[in-house]
């Protein structure tokens, strides 16, 4: 049986919207040794009344997803900007969120290609094993047929992980956890890298840049502490590693759209 991740997941932009429809989110944890690659499987399913709408927004990973919806199996690149899905309707969605770097060998090529970019599944590993894909995707009557088959698909097709796998998988960790690591130059000490070999290894491998990755997770923190209202905004850009006030909110209110103080107070579109 598939098993629920416990942790709570990091980049929704919580709105104050009243979710007057159905709606079922889950992640689930990934069995070794396929853990090295993928960091979670996710599933998704909404029933909105006729009519209605809801905007869902998130601050996207340093991530690719490989993502089954209706009829389709898509590869979802980084989103740089704020990522927003208009739900309407019924509809269900399952997903593979694979680790930073890990979709590199199985792409064949600098993952900063899909970057903004979503392109079907068939273009990766080929017409018949993205069908097969599809058609267990749809067969199965819950998500713990579909957390066995993609696992087994997983295992079958991802090669083994690149050498440096665990030296960027403790970058990531380090970008994510430590919320004192502010600057590129902290994370290329980390890595025992001049710059610009981290750079490079970077957008081959993740797609982005270290700075992008960085500010990324540090927003994210962002969110945590102005949803939990115990900082005011002058200590949580001091805290995220921010020189004002006025820097951290311009930064703020260009990606999520709207500004860190109306955030705070939970008037959110």
């Amino acid at each position: 049986m598939a098993r629920l991740k416990r942790a709570p997941p990091r980049g929704i932009v919580k709105t104050a919207a009243d979710f007057a429809f159905a709606q079922h989110h889950a992640r689930y944890e990934v069995d070794a040794p396929l853990d090295r690659s993928i960091e979670h499987w996710w599933s998704v399913a909404w029933k909105l009344p006729a009519g209605k709408r809801h905007a869902a927004t998130t601050l996207a990973h340093p991530s690719i997803h490989v993502v089954w919806e209706g009829d389709e199996v898509r590869v979802v690149g980084v989103k740089k900007g704020r990522f927003t899905r208009v739900l309407e309707g019924e509809a269900r969605a399952f997903a593979a969120k694979f680790r930073p770097g890990a979709f590199r060998g199985l792409l064949g090529k600098s993952v900063s290609t899909l970057t903004d970019r979503v392109v079907p599944f068939s273009a990766v590993v080929g017409a018949r094993k993205a069908r097969a894909y599809l058609d267990a995707m749809q067969a199965s009557g819950d998500d713990d047929a579909r957390v066995r088959f993609a696992t087994r698909f997983f295992l079958d097709v991802l090669p083994p992980p690149a050498h440096d796998a665990e030296l960027l998988a403790a970058l990531v960790h380090a970008a994510t956890e430590d919320r004192t690591l502010t600057t590129v130059e902290a994370l290329r000490e980390r890595a025992g890298l001049h710059l610009r070999e981290l750079q490079r290894w970077f957008r081959d491998a993740v797609g982005i840049s270290p700075k992008w990755m960085i500010q990324r997770y540090r927003l994210h923190d962002a969110l945590l502490e102005l949803e939990a209202g115990n900082r005011s905004l002058a200590q949580v850009a001091a805290a995220l590693g921010y020189a004002d006030q006025a820097h951290f909110s311009r930064d703020f209110k260009a990606l999520v759209g709207f500004p860190p103080s109306r955030y705070a107070a939970g008037s959110r579109p």
